[in-house]
């Protein structure tokens, strides 16, 4: 199998990117240019847009602020014949709506189909525009991939799992647990904290339940990096379930979800997807964040009747 040069992987993670920016929300187009979760997020998404009354996502307002620049990696997957590319581009400064973003470094993963269509199966964020991933290239100048992983600080078979119940808080775990980084000991504390005064910020709602649901195993190949330690890709499913009760509703001024804002909902089961990119490093190193974001994924809401 030929493998790809660095330009040729900038090159394909440019022309997935550009693909993956069409407005489009029919199935059979977004299955043109993505696989995998973010397939499942893209479909979900367009879904609640239908289901809700609107099949177009609000997009920027402005035009963008910055050039991106795309840097990319082409390596082995974890099945016979397979590719994928790890690429990270700058995403440029832009408003949504009331919301507005400054320029961001998007990490993404790629891979090749049977068709030999390259698509965009995972997106998520770095903390800065600078983060770069730094996987380690072998002589082919392809990313190496899987490997011993006996000396890696972390077990990459578990760690997804292992970090969403401690980020989560789950039952069983505590802040005096070993081996994570600062950064995600400052991400558990913050994601605790939110979950005490959601039911203030959710207007004391009759009933409220939250759940995370991590995929335990990695996704897509181990990414070796320069440093002897590695990259994983994992993912986790967010739910919260509101129930407003009797004569009451809540309305959503902004939302992932095309079609319910500005609705009065009495209640109503939403899901995110959770993308995160975990840095495991060699040795008795601490396990970091790459990047990560949460992204909009079902809706099921019940209007508010007056009743």
């Amino acid at each position: 199998m030929k493998t790809l040069t660095a330009s040729e992987a900038r090159r394909v993670a440019e022309d997935v990117d550009q693909r993956a920016e069409q407005t489009s929300q029919d199935p059979e187009v977004i299955k043109g240019y993505s696989e995998g979760p973010w397939l499942d997020q893209l479909l979900a998404a367009a879904e609640a847009g239908r289901k809700y009354g609107t099949s177009t996502p609000p997009g920027p307002t402005n035009s963008p602020d910055v050039a991106p620049a795309v840097h990319a990696w082409a390596g082995a997957g974890t099945g016979e014949g397979e590719r994928w590319i790890l690429a990270a581009g700058e995403v440029s400064s832009h408003t949504v709506g009331a919301s507005q973003k400054s320029a961001e470094l998007r990490w993404s993963l790629h891979r090749e189909g049977k068709d030999g269509t390259w698509r965009a199966a995972f997106r998520s964020f770095a903390p800065t525009v600078g983060a770069l991933p730094t996987p380690a290239v072998g002589p082919d100048g392809q990313a190496v991939t899987g490997g011993d992983t006996s000396k890696l600080a972390a077990d990459p078979a578990g760690v997804c799992g292992r970090y969403y119940d401690y980020r989560t808080g789950k039952e069983g775990t505590d802040d005096s647990e070993k081996g994570w980084g600062a950064d995600i000991d400052a991400a558990r504390a913050k994601s605790i904290e939110g979950l005490k005064g959601l039911p203030d910020r959710l207007q004391n709602p009759k009933s409220l339940t939250t759940q995370v649901e991590p995929t335990r195993t990695p996704y897509g190949p181990l990414w070796r990096t320069t440093d002897g330690g590695a990259l994983v890709a994992c993912l986790a499913v967010n739910t919260a379930v509101v129930d407003m009760g009797p004569g009451r509703y809540q309305t959503f001024s902004s939302s992932g979800w095309s079609g319910t804002t500005g609705t009065r909902w009495s209640g109503y089961t939403q899901t995110q997807l959770s993308m995160t990119m975990l840095k495991i490093p060699a040795g008795q190193g601490e396990v970091s964040i790459g990047a990560e974001a949460s992204w909009p994924y079902t809706f099921d809401g019940t209007r508010y009747n007056g009743s």
